[in-house]
Formats: structure tokens, sequence, C-alpha cells
């Protein structure tokens, strides 16, 4: 036995109270995190997924409740004045196992997932990043094509979280999963947990772990209605990832205090597969997009006029990006009615005819005395879906389509998309940035198996990423968007609004249009009937 080794141990046998009591002492003044009770997360859908994911990653950069940008395991960034280099200054800190992290792992990560190994549609938004590298041990430096502000939040998403260059799953981030075989950590969470359900630990080695509140928490997976349910019954502090399934018990059975709504970066859109039948007719997407009454459908779905129209593909409010203006948007429904009407007749009487532009409408068009043009549109086995589908079903009826559908499970559903088996699809696009080019790029010809294709719109999203400034960037964009949504690559229908229930006892929540509401972000206040 080495001396030192020796020593503790003789002082150990020597001094029994003393240690005792300095246990005792110990005990009494370290936070009581054993005593508290862990935060009850249900979240809908794939949002129980999304939530434990950003829980478990360190990011170089993060998001704060309102969604604005904050420092994650870089302490600072500074941007070149002409945008094209971002220098981030990287914190002591270190992964859960005990492993200092590197400027090389950063790098690592970053080059991941530009290689696609996070998977493609953040290698896609990664394009303008043309290299990255270490100038000092504690500094990263991006070079990106084109000024992207927008790189700071990608950096903050689960997808680039920073991770040992020579693999394995160690993580840097505020919590970590808790070990299946522990002991419940508090009597309240003593019963049996939900199906599916994760439990999380605050991760003591985590940069910023003594500025965190909750010390523990559990997220489950939930259906809408059971999650509604289950939070009026006191059984959960907080519901996530809520959108049309839902809302109305949320509304009517919850209080209405509790009730989180937030217009997100979204699109409710119905996918147009060109290569269908009457549907590879110009036309016929004309008067599909003509007919549908989008000003209802945000009162009618939602309740709220917050849920804006989508007349192109994205949705307002993108940062510094002006999208463009459907040329019909200032007429009024029945002329655009009429004027679909009259698209279907000529497009039905002259089936070869694919004319290179839409004629001027014309409000007086004569109505075809023609059998209905049956579609077929698929829709994710959702009841909300049914409500959205009444709504734009009796608007294609009134100019002549006669929908029907094929309810399929959502990922079912999802595959035919990719796939490209469908006449039209309801679909729903979100952006983890605020950017359009997520509402964009699903529409490039080797981006779709439905037939668009648009080889110009293909280029100027091209040479975006050269763009000197980002409103020339921007604009590029935008006249991208316009081709496809002149073409029916689309037909855009309405911003959705997503929702939370949180109880009065949650604090640090708040709107924001990413819709992530990090748990590390969040404070618990203990409620008296749940303490031993």
């Amino acid at each position: 036995m080495s001396g030192a080794r020796a020593q503790a141990a003789m002082s150990s046998i020597a001094c029994p109270r003393l240690a005792l009591a300095l246990g005792l002492l110990l005990a009494a003044c370290r936070p009581a995190e054993t005593e508290a009770p862990p935060l009850r997360v249900d979240a809908i859908g794939a949002e129980a997924e999304a939530v434990v994911a950003e829980s478990l990653a360190g990011t170089l950069t993060a998001i704060d409740p309102a969604g604005q940008m904050i420092p994650g395991l870089a302490q600072s960034w500074r941007v070149s004045s002409d945008g094209l280099s971002i220098v981030f200054r990287l914190r002591e800190a270190r992964y859960a196992g005990g492993r200092a992290v590197t400027a090389a792992d950063v790098i690592a990560s970053v080059e991941r997932a530009r290689q696609g190994r996070a998977g493609a549609d953040i290698a896609r938004l990664m394009a303008g990043v043309t290299a990255v590298a270490a100038p000092l041990d504690d500094t990263v430096e991006l070079r990106l094509s084109t000024p992207q502000p927008e790189i700071l939040e990608l950096l903050s998403l689960p997808a680039l979280a920073i991770r040992p260059r020579r693999g394995g799953s160690d993580t840097a981030g505020p919590f970590t999963l808790a070990d299946p075989d522990d002991e419940p950590a508090t009597r309240a969470e003593a019963p049996a947990l939900p199906a599916g359900a994760v439990r999380l630990r605050r991760n003591p080695a985590f940069h910023a772990a003594d500025l965190m509140s909750l010390a523990a928490a559990i997220v489950a997976p939930a259906e809408a209605e059971a999650a509604v349910a289950r939070f009026n019954r006191g059984e959960t502090d907080l519901v996530l990832g809520g959108g049309l399934d839902g809302l109305g018990a949320a509304r009517v059975t919850a209080r209405r205090e509790s009730l989180l709504l937030e217009a997100r970066r979204s699109v409710l859109l119905v996918r147009v597969n060109q290569t269908r039948g009457a549907l590879a007719d110009r036309r016929v997407r004309r008067a599909l997009m003509l007919a549908i009454n989008r000003e209802a459908l945000g009162p009618a779905l939602f309740a709220s006029t917050a849920a804006a129209p989508i007349a192109t593909l994205t949705p307002p409010g993108l940062g510094a990006y002006d999208p463009p203006r459907a040329d019909w948007a200032t007429l009024a429904l029945a002329d655009r009615q009429a004027e679909a009407r009259r698209l279907l007749a000529e497009a039905r009487a002259e089936p070869a005819a694919a004319p290179a532009a839409p004629r001027p409408m014309a409000a007086d068009a004569p109505e075809a005395d023609t059998p209905p043009l049956r579609l077929v549109l698929a829709v994710p086995a959702a009841a909300a879906s049914g409500r959205l589908v009444t709504a734009i079903a009796a608007d294609l009826m009134a100019v002549g389509v006669e929908l029907a559908l094929a309810p399929r499970p959502a990922d079912a559903h999802a595959r035919a998309i990719e796939t490209g088996d469908f006449e039209l699809a309801l679909d729903r696009i979100d952006a983890p940035i605020d950017s359009p080019l997520p509402f964009l790029l699903p529409f490039r010809c080797r981006a779709n198996r439905h037939g668009v294709c648009l080889e110009e719109a293909d280029r100027l999203v091209e040479q975006s990423w050269q763009a000197p400034t980002r409103a020339e960037r921007l604009a590029l964009l935008a006249a991208a968007e316009r081709l496809w949504a002149e073409d029916g690559a689309a037909l855009g229908l309405v911003q959705p609004l997503g929702w939370s229930l949180v109880s009065p006892r949650v604090g640090g929540m708040a709107a924001n249009a990413s819709g992530r509401h990090p748990l590390k972000n969040l404070t618990l206040t203990p409620d008296r009937r749940s303490r031993p």
C-alpha cells in the first residue's frame, strides 16, 4: 500500500465520527436532487425523439426560450465583414464520460455532417460551407461560399452535435440517459412509466450544469388526445409537439392560460405528381391552385388568422426573405374558380395541348358541362387531416374536381411521398433554420420522384450558393420559388400553428418560430402535494 493510501486508510479508521459528521453536513448542504420530482413531458408523435435528441446534444451554438441564438460549446463567435467566415472560440468543456471536447472533435463532427452522415437534408443545408479548420487549439473557423447567418442556427441542431472524432456515442449535452437499472430518483417516479418513456438526468459534466434548474425529466411519446387528457389529470407537466390533432381538445378542456400557440416555420401543402394522368398538364395544376380558398383555412382549422394562407411554397416571416407574390393573389375567389373551370374544360377538350404559359384570366369564363375530374389525395390517417381535406375538397368540387382519399399510417404516407406513389399528397414541411431553403430544396429535379423538374429553378438555387451578398442570394431563391409555384410543383395551403400545454409549475417556456423548447431552459416549481 502506498504512503498516501495508507495515511488515508488510517485517517478513516481513526476518525469515524468526524467522517460521519462531514458526510451528514455535506448531505444537508447538497441540493436535494433526489428529492425533487422530475419534469414530466408528453411529446406528440415524433416530437419525443426530437426532445430527447436535443437534451443529449452538445452543440456549438444553442437557443434560448425565445428561439434566439446563444453560446453553446462555443463561448463566442465572430462573423467577418463579408459574411464569408465565422470564427468560434471554444470553451473548456467535457463529454459525459470525462474526456475533453477538442477543436478536432468539432471539425470531425462538421465534416461528418457535410458528408451526409447526419442526414441528407442537413448536408444540403450545409452546401455553403466550403471549409472548416482549427487555427488554434480553442478556435474553429467555418468558411462559407456566400453569407449565410442562419448557419448559426443550423449548428444548434442535434444533428450537428459534437462527438469524439474517433467515434463513440459520448455526448456533451445538458442531460444523459438514466440507467434503466437505476432505482427511481423520486417517489413521484416510482409508478410505472408510460410505454416508450425515456428518463433523463442532468449531466454533471455539462459546461452550464450549475445554471440548469432541472435535475431530471421523463419524456414519453403520446397521441395528442391522450396527452391532453393526461395533462388535465395532472399526470404530466408539459405537452410538446401539438399540431392539428388534439388542438380542439386542448382548447376546450385545458385551462386557457396553459395553452401556448405559436406560428412556426412550417407549411401545409399538397404535393402534385406531375407524372400522373391529367396532372401532367400544367393547366390542370393551375386550376387546382386557383380553386382553393386558403384565406378560410386558418380560421376553420386553427380558429386563428395567425395561421396565414400560403399562396406559393414558403410561409411568411422568414428572416429577410421576400417571397414571391402569386399572380392571382389579388383576384376574388369567385374569379379564380371561374378561371379554374375554364382551364379544366380546355385541358379535357385538348388533352395533348401543353401551353408554355397560362392564358390571362377571364372572370366570366363559361362552365364546362362535363363529369368531375377524379383525383386521389393521399393523407396521413389522422382525424384532423379529415377536417383539412373536407375544406379543400369542397373548393375543388366547385370547379369540377372530385377527391377520393387514400389514408395511410404516417410512416407509410411518408414513404409514399418519398417514392412518388401518389397522385396528390398532403404534406407538411418544417424548417429547422430561418431560411427558405428547406421549403425549396425538395423540388429540385434530383430531390423528388413525382416529376417536378425545372432546370432553370435548379440553376437559380445553385447560383445562390455563390451570391456575394445575402440580399442577392435570397433574391435568387425567390426567383426559383416563383418558377416552382407557377408550375404547380405543389399547392400551398396554410401555415400551421403549433401548440403546447404548460403547467403553471413550468417556467422558461416562450412561443418561438422554431417550435423548439430545450428542457435545459426550463424550471419546475415543486408541488407540495408531490413531496415525500
